[in-house]
Protein backbone atom coordinates (compact mmCIF):
# COMPACT_ATOMS: atom_id res chain seq x y z
CA UNK A 1 0.00 0.00 0.00
CA UNK A 2 1.25 3.38 -0.93
CA UNK A 3 1.05 6.75 1.77
CA UNK A 4 -2.42 7.83 0.20
CA UNK A 5 -4.05 4.78 0.10
CA UNK A 6 -2.88 4.05 3.95
CA UNK A 7 -4.72 7.88 4.63
CA UNK A 8 -7.65 7.01 2.58
CA UNK A 9 -8.10 3.69 4.51
CA UNK A 10 -7.32 6.01 8.03
CA UNK A 11 -9.74 8.29 7.15
CA UNK A 12 -12.64 6.75 6.41
CA UNK A 13 -12.40 3.10 7.97
CA UNK A 14 -10.26 4.49 10.77
CA UNK A 15 -13.67 6.80 11.28
CA UNK A 16 -15.72 3.73 11.82
CA UNK A 17 -13.79 2.10 13.89
CA UNK A 18 -13.09 4.99 16.01
CA UNK A 19 -17.13 5.21 16.49
CA UNK A 20 -17.62 1.36 17.11
CA UNK A 21 -14.75 1.45 20.22
CA UNK A 22 -15.64 4.88 21.67
CA UNK A 23 -19.13 3.43 21.90
CA UNK A 24 -17.55 0.11 23.78
CA UNK A 25 -15.53 2.39 25.68
CA UNK A 26 -18.53 4.71 27.26
CA UNK A 27 -20.07 1.61 27.96
CA UNK A 28 -17.58 0.51 29.87
CA UNK A 29 -17.08 3.21 31.88
CA UNK A 30 -20.83 3.84 32.77
CA UNK A 31 -21.01 -0.25 34.16
CA UNK A 32 -17.43 -1.11 34.53
CA UNK A 33 -14.53 0.65 34.46
CA UNK A 34 -13.01 3.58 36.84
CA UNK A 35 -10.54 6.25 35.28
CA UNK A 36 -7.37 5.51 34.44
CA UNK A 37 -4.34 6.25 36.85
CA UNK A 38 -1.00 6.86 36.49
CA UNK A 39 0.59 3.32 37.05
CA UNK A 40 2.63 2.45 40.11
CA UNK A 41 5.35 0.25 38.91
CA UNK A 42 6.29 -0.05 35.29
CA UNK A 43 7.75 -2.57 33.78
CA UNK A 44 6.52 -2.83 30.37
CA UNK A 45 6.76 0.14 28.13
CA UNK A 46 5.15 0.31 24.48
CA UNK A 47 6.10 3.25 21.96
CA UNK A 48 4.24 3.55 18.78
CA UNK A 49 5.39 5.61 15.52
CA UNK A 50 4.61 3.86 12.49
CA UNK A 51 5.96 6.56 9.60
CA UNK A 52 9.09 8.65 9.05
CA UNK A 53 12.13 7.49 10.03
CA UNK A 54 13.40 11.08 11.18
CA UNK A 55 10.69 11.65 13.39
CA UNK A 56 11.70 8.30 15.18
CA UNK A 57 15.11 9.60 15.35
CA UNK A 58 13.89 12.68 17.22
CA UNK A 59 12.15 10.69 19.20
CA UNK A 60 15.61 9.48 20.90
CA UNK A 61 15.74 12.44 23.31
CA UNK A 62 12.34 10.86 25.00
CA UNK A 63 13.59 7.06 24.95
CA UNK A 64 16.89 8.04 26.71
CA UNK A 65 14.84 10.10 29.57
CA UNK A 66 12.40 6.90 29.84
CA UNK A 67 15.66 5.20 29.67
CA UNK A 68 17.27 7.03 32.46
CA UNK A 69 13.67 7.09 34.57
CA UNK A 70 12.94 3.13 34.29
CA UNK A 71 16.30 1.73 33.58
CA UNK A 72 15.26 -2.09 34.19
CA UNK A 73 11.91 -1.87 32.34
CA UNK A 74 11.31 -3.37 28.72
CA UNK A 75 11.02 -1.11 26.04
CA UNK A 76 8.76 -2.18 22.96
CA UNK A 77 8.85 -0.20 19.56
CA UNK A 78 5.74 -0.86 17.56
CA UNK A 79 6.63 0.58 13.80
CA UNK A 80 5.79 -0.41 9.84
CA UNK A 81 8.20 -2.90 8.64
CA UNK A 82 10.26 0.18 6.05
CA UNK A 83 11.40 1.31 9.45
CA UNK A 84 11.85 -1.93 11.67
CA UNK A 85 15.79 -2.42 10.18
CA UNK A 86 16.45 1.61 11.17
CA UNK A 87 14.38 1.32 14.71
CA UNK A 88 16.53 -1.67 15.30
CA UNK A 89 19.93 0.48 15.45
CA UNK A 90 18.55 2.59 18.26
CA UNK A 91 20.33 0.67 21.11
CA UNK A 92 17.60 2.03 23.91
CA UNK A 93 15.11 -0.15 22.68
CA UNK A 94 14.52 -3.71 23.60
CA UNK A 95 12.89 -5.58 20.98
CA UNK A 96 11.15 -4.38 17.66
CA UNK A 97 7.91 -5.07 16.47
CA UNK A 98 7.10 -4.37 12.99
CA UNK A 99 3.83 -4.36 10.51
CA UNK A 100 4.63 -5.16 6.78
CA UNK A 101 2.24 -2.62 4.65
CA UNK A 102 2.80 -4.00 1.11
CA UNK A 103 -0.52 -5.15 0.49
CA UNK A 104 -4.30 -5.02 2.62
CA UNK A 105 -4.29 -9.03 2.91
CA UNK A 106 -0.49 -9.29 4.16
CA UNK A 107 -1.11 -5.50 6.52
CA UNK A 108 -4.03 -6.93 7.89
CA UNK A 109 -2.84 -10.64 8.79
CA UNK A 110 0.72 -8.83 10.14
CA UNK A 111 -1.29 -6.52 12.51
CA UNK A 112 -3.73 -8.68 13.77
CA UNK A 113 -0.28 -10.81 15.20
CA UNK A 114 0.98 -7.35 16.26
CA UNK A 115 -1.95 -7.10 18.27
CA UNK A 116 -1.34 -10.86 19.94
CA UNK A 117 2.00 -10.31 20.85
CA UNK A 118 1.52 -6.93 22.52
CA UNK A 119 -1.51 -7.99 24.06
CA UNK A 120 0.05 -10.84 25.65
CA UNK A 121 3.27 -8.27 26.73
CA UNK A 122 0.62 -6.36 28.98
CA UNK A 123 2.23 -3.40 29.02
CA UNK A 124 1.70 -0.92 31.86
CA UNK A 125 1.69 2.50 29.47
CA UNK A 126 1.66 2.80 25.85
CA UNK A 127 3.10 6.25 24.52
CA UNK A 128 1.56 6.66 20.83
CA UNK A 129 4.08 9.12 19.01
CA UNK A 130 1.84 9.47 15.61
CA UNK A 131 0.11 13.37 15.15
CA UNK A 132 -2.65 12.40 12.29
CA UNK A 133 -3.82 8.87 12.66
CA UNK A 134 -6.25 7.07 13.89
CA UNK A 135 -5.16 3.64 13.21
CA UNK A 136 -2.29 4.70 15.61
CA UNK A 137 -4.79 5.35 18.58
CA UNK A 138 -7.22 2.35 17.44
CA UNK A 139 -4.01 -0.19 18.13
CA UNK A 140 -3.26 1.63 21.51
CA UNK A 141 -6.62 0.83 22.50
CA UNK A 142 -7.18 -2.46 21.41
CA UNK A 143 -3.60 -3.06 23.23
CA UNK A 144 -5.06 -3.25 26.25
CA UNK A 145 -2.80 -1.33 28.08
CA UNK A 146 -4.32 1.05 31.16
CA UNK A 147 -2.57 4.16 30.40
CA UNK A 148 -2.40 5.36 26.91
CA UNK A 149 -0.76 8.23 26.21
CA UNK A 150 -1.00 10.53 23.09
CA UNK A 151 -1.83 13.72 21.31
CA UNK A 152 -5.38 15.74 21.52
CA UNK A 153 -6.33 17.12 18.40
CA UNK A 154 -9.90 18.59 18.25
CA UNK A 155 -9.71 18.59 14.62
CA UNK A 156 -9.35 14.74 13.78
CA UNK A 157 -11.36 13.23 15.98
CA UNK A 158 -11.00 9.54 17.42
CA UNK A 159 -12.98 9.59 20.14
CA UNK A 160 -11.73 8.89 23.81
CA UNK A 161 -10.00 6.44 23.17
CA UNK A 162 -6.81 7.69 24.84
CA UNK A 163 -6.79 7.82 28.67
CA UNK A 164 -3.66 10.46 28.91
CA UNK A 165 -4.31 13.00 25.90
CA UNK A 166 -1.10 15.40 25.83
CA UNK A 167 -1.54 19.22 23.60
CA UNK A 168 0.33 19.23 20.53
CA UNK A 169 2.42 22.38 20.40
CA UNK A 170 2.81 23.42 16.65
CA UNK A 171 5.53 26.26 17.87
CA UNK A 172 7.43 23.86 19.35
CA UNK A 173 10.26 21.63 17.82
CA UNK A 174 9.02 17.85 17.51
CA UNK A 175 11.73 16.63 19.71
CA UNK A 176 9.77 19.03 22.49
CA UNK A 177 6.86 17.35 21.21
CA UNK A 178 7.53 13.96 21.84
CA UNK A 179 9.05 14.72 25.24
CA UNK A 180 6.05 16.10 26.42
CA UNK A 181 3.85 12.93 26.59
CA UNK A 182 5.81 11.89 29.47
CA UNK A 183 4.75 14.84 31.14
CA UNK A 184 1.94 12.39 32.07
CA UNK A 185 4.09 10.32 34.11
CA UNK A 186 6.30 13.18 35.80
CA UNK A 187 9.15 13.74 33.54
CA UNK A 188 10.90 16.35 32.73
CA UNK A 189 13.07 16.33 29.45
CA UNK A 190 15.67 18.82 30.20
CA UNK A 191 18.37 16.83 27.41
CA UNK A 192 16.96 17.19 24.03
CA UNK A 193 19.95 15.81 21.66
CA UNK A 194 19.41 13.05 19.72
CA UNK A 195 21.34 9.62 19.92
CA UNK A 196 23.32 8.71 16.86
CA UNK A 197 21.78 4.63 15.72
CA UNK A 198 24.51 2.63 16.00
CA UNK A 199 26.84 1.22 13.51
CA UNK A 200 29.09 -1.65 13.38
CA UNK A 201 33.01 -2.00 12.73
CA UNK A 202 32.17 -4.17 10.19
CA UNK A 203 29.92 -1.96 7.99
CA UNK A 204 32.04 0.92 8.29
CA UNK A 205 35.14 -1.21 6.90
CA UNK A 206 32.55 -2.73 4.24
CA UNK A 207 31.87 1.13 3.14
CA UNK A 208 35.36 2.06 3.07
CA UNK A 209 36.17 -0.92 1.45
CA UNK A 210 33.63 0.18 -1.85
CA UNK A 211 34.57 3.57 -1.95
CA UNK A 212 37.85 2.77 -2.66
CA UNK A 213 36.49 0.58 -5.37
CA UNK A 214 34.71 3.17 -6.49
CA UNK A 215 38.19 5.15 -6.78
CA UNK A 216 37.32 7.48 -3.69
CA UNK A 217 41.08 7.59 -2.27
CA UNK A 218 41.45 8.05 1.99
CA UNK A 219 42.79 12.08 1.59
CA UNK A 220 39.83 12.64 -0.49
CA UNK A 221 36.52 14.39 1.20
CA UNK A 222 32.91 12.98 0.66
CA UNK A 223 30.69 14.45 0.19
CA UNK A 224 27.20 12.85 0.30
CA UNK A 225 23.79 13.73 -1.70
CA UNK A 226 20.38 13.03 -1.06
CA UNK A 227 18.24 14.56 -3.72
CA UNK A 228 15.19 12.30 -2.44
CA UNK A 229 11.91 12.89 -0.09
CA UNK A 230 9.84 10.36 0.75
CA UNK A 231 6.26 10.11 -0.75
CA UNK A 232 5.02 11.20 3.02
CA UNK A 233 5.29 14.58 0.22
CA UNK A 234 7.35 14.72 -2.72
CA UNK A 235 6.93 18.51 -2.33
CA UNK A 236 9.60 18.63 0.01
CA UNK A 237 11.92 17.91 -3.14
CA UNK A 238 14.18 20.90 -3.49
CA UNK A 239 14.07 21.22 -7.73
CA UNK A 240 16.00 18.49 -9.73
CA UNK A 241 17.93 21.28 -11.71
CA UNK A 242 19.10 23.03 -8.43
CA UNK A 243 20.64 19.91 -7.29
CA UNK A 244 22.54 19.25 -10.19
CA UNK A 245 23.80 23.77 -10.53
CA UNK A 246 24.92 22.77 -7.29
CA UNK A 247 26.91 19.41 -7.67
CA UNK A 248 28.68 20.96 -10.98
CA UNK A 249 29.82 23.72 -8.69
CA UNK A 250 31.40 21.81 -6.24
CA UNK A 251 32.78 18.93 -8.94
CA UNK A 252 34.75 22.50 -10.68
CA UNK A 253 35.77 24.05 -7.41
CA UNK A 254 36.18 21.69 -4.68
CA UNK A 255 39.18 19.38 -6.39
CA UNK A 256 39.47 17.38 -3.15
CA UNK A 257 35.83 16.37 -2.96
CA UNK A 258 34.07 13.76 -4.53
CA UNK A 259 30.19 13.61 -4.71
CA UNK A 260 28.33 9.93 -3.17
CA UNK A 261 24.33 10.50 -4.23
CA UNK A 262 22.42 7.98 -2.42
CA UNK A 263 18.64 7.09 -2.21
CA UNK A 264 16.69 3.49 -1.69
CA UNK A 265 16.17 1.51 -4.07
CA UNK A 266 12.84 2.63 -4.98
CA UNK A 267 14.35 5.98 -5.08
CA UNK A 268 17.32 4.74 -7.45
CA UNK A 269 15.59 6.04 -10.98
CA UNK A 270 15.50 9.42 -9.60
CA UNK A 271 18.67 9.46 -8.33
CA UNK A 272 20.11 8.43 -12.46
CA UNK A 273 18.05 10.97 -13.39
CA UNK A 274 19.87 13.29 -12.11
CA UNK A 275 23.53 11.32 -12.58
CA UNK A 276 22.83 11.39 -16.23
CA UNK A 277 22.00 15.09 -16.19
CA UNK A 278 25.14 16.07 -14.90
CA UNK A 279 27.46 17.81 -17.41
CA UNK A 280 29.87 15.05 -18.75
CA UNK A 281 33.42 16.48 -16.85
CA UNK A 282 31.23 16.70 -13.51
CA UNK A 283 29.89 13.18 -13.55
CA UNK A 284 33.33 12.10 -13.50
CA UNK A 285 33.64 13.59 -9.74
CA UNK A 286 30.42 11.97 -8.90
CA UNK A 287 29.04 8.11 -7.76
CA UNK A 288 26.07 6.52 -7.59
CA UNK A 289 25.50 4.42 -4.69
CA UNK A 290 21.32 4.67 -4.89
CA UNK A 291 19.82 1.72 -4.31
CA UNK A 292 23.31 -0.04 -3.45
CA UNK A 293 23.41 0.14 0.50
CA UNK A 294 21.26 -0.98 3.06
CA UNK A 295 20.60 1.19 6.40
CA UNK A 296 23.57 0.39 8.31
CA UNK A 297 25.99 1.08 5.40
CA UNK A 298 24.52 4.21 4.52
CA UNK A 299 24.88 5.21 8.32
CA UNK A 300 28.26 3.97 8.05
CA UNK A 301 28.49 6.26 4.66
CA UNK A 302 27.12 9.34 6.83
CA UNK A 303 29.52 8.53 9.17
CA UNK A 304 32.71 8.45 7.29
CA UNK A 305 31.21 11.87 5.01
CA UNK A 306 32.50 15.35 5.79
CA UNK A 307 29.54 16.84 4.23
CA UNK A 308 25.55 15.63 3.64
CA UNK A 309 23.72 17.66 1.10
CA UNK A 310 19.85 16.93 1.49
CA UNK A 311 16.09 17.61 1.65
CA UNK A 312 14.34 17.81 4.75
CA UNK A 313 14.19 14.16 5.13
CA UNK A 314 15.11 10.98 7.73
CA UNK A 315 18.34 11.19 6.66
CA UNK A 316 18.98 14.58 7.44
CA UNK A 317 18.84 13.85 11.32
CA UNK A 318 20.69 10.47 11.21
CA UNK A 319 23.89 12.95 9.82
CA UNK A 320 23.22 15.80 12.54
CA UNK A 321 22.90 12.95 15.20
CA UNK A 322 26.11 11.84 14.09
CA UNK A 323 27.98 14.98 13.81
CA UNK A 324 28.24 15.15 10.29
CA UNK A 325 28.29 18.81 8.73
CA UNK A 326 24.75 19.23 6.85
CA UNK A 327 22.68 21.55 4.52
CA UNK A 328 19.30 21.16 4.28
CA UNK A 329 16.62 22.97 1.91
CA UNK A 330 12.79 23.02 3.99
CA UNK A 331 9.72 24.69 2.35
CA UNK A 332 6.56 22.44 2.66
CA UNK A 333 7.63 21.75 6.59
CA UNK A 334 8.93 24.31 9.30
CA UNK A 335 12.53 23.96 10.23
CA UNK A 336 11.00 25.66 13.63
CA UNK A 337 9.52 22.01 14.07
CA UNK A 338 11.74 19.54 12.20
CA UNK A 339 14.81 21.30 12.01
CA UNK A 340 18.18 19.36 12.39
CA UNK A 341 19.59 19.97 16.09
CA UNK A 342 22.93 21.69 16.13
CA UNK A 343 25.54 24.27 15.55
CA UNK A 344 27.11 22.15 12.61
CA UNK A 345 23.81 22.63 10.62
CA UNK A 346 22.65 24.76 7.89
CA UNK A 347 19.19 25.05 6.51
CA UNK A 348 17.59 27.29 3.68
CA UNK A 349 14.23 28.16 4.05
CA UNK A 350 12.32 30.98 2.30
CA UNK A 351 8.83 31.17 4.42
CA UNK A 352 6.80 32.21 1.57
CA UNK A 353 3.33 32.93 2.48
CA UNK A 354 2.08 29.40 1.74
CA UNK A 355 5.31 27.73 3.46
CA UNK A 356 5.10 25.86 5.51
CA UNK A 357 1.87 23.75 4.47
CA UNK A 358 2.18 20.65 6.08
CA UNK A 359 0.60 20.13 9.08
CA UNK A 360 -1.02 17.64 11.78
CA UNK A 361 -4.35 19.44 10.71
CA UNK A 362 -4.13 17.96 6.84
CA UNK A 363 -2.90 14.92 6.98
CA UNK A 364 0.63 16.63 5.66
CA UNK A 365 -1.03 16.98 2.54
CA UNK A 366 0.23 19.72 0.06
CA UNK A 367 -2.35 22.38 -2.04
CA UNK A 368 -0.23 23.02 -4.19
CA UNK A 369 0.23 19.02 -5.62
CA UNK A 370 4.05 19.24 -6.70
CA UNK A 371 4.44 23.10 -7.73
CA UNK A 372 6.42 23.37 -4.49
CA UNK A 373 7.37 27.43 -4.94
CA UNK A 374 8.69 27.59 -1.85
CA UNK A 375 11.25 25.22 -2.89
CA UNK A 376 12.00 26.68 -6.43
CA UNK A 377 13.00 30.12 -4.94
CA UNK A 378 15.59 28.51 -3.17
CA UNK A 379 17.57 29.39 -5.86
CA UNK A 380 21.33 27.52 -5.96
CA UNK A 381 23.34 30.60 -6.75
CA UNK A 382 21.91 31.95 -3.40
CA UNK A 383 22.83 28.89 -2.07
CA UNK A 384 26.11 28.60 -3.35
CA UNK A 385 26.99 32.04 -2.24
CA UNK A 386 25.80 31.53 1.20
CA UNK A 387 27.85 28.37 1.88
CA UNK A 388 30.99 30.00 0.42
CA UNK A 389 30.93 32.96 2.19
CA UNK A 390 30.21 29.98 5.63
CA UNK A 391 33.39 28.51 4.12
CA UNK A 392 31.26 25.33 3.60
CA UNK A 393 32.39 25.08 -0.10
Amino acid sequence: MNIQQMRNIDTYAGGVACLILEAVEGIKRLFFTKAAKKPGTIKKILITKYLGMGSILLATAMLRALRLRFPDSKIVFLTFDSNARFVKQIHLIDEVVSIKTSSFSVFAIDLLNALIKIRQEKFDVVFDLEFFARFSTIVSYLSRTKVRVGYYLPKLWRGKLLTHQVHFNPHKHITEVFAAQLKTLDIDVTDLSLIPPTVKEDKIQGVNTLLKEKGIGESEKIVAVNVNATDLSMERRWPKESFIDLITYITKNKEEAKIVLVGSKGEAGYVKSVYDALPEESRGRVIDLSGALDIEEFIALLKQSTLFITNDSGPLHIAASLGTLTVSFFGPESPLLYGPLGNHNTFFYRGIYCSPCLNVYNAKTAMCKGDNQCMKEIKPTYVIDTLVKKGIL
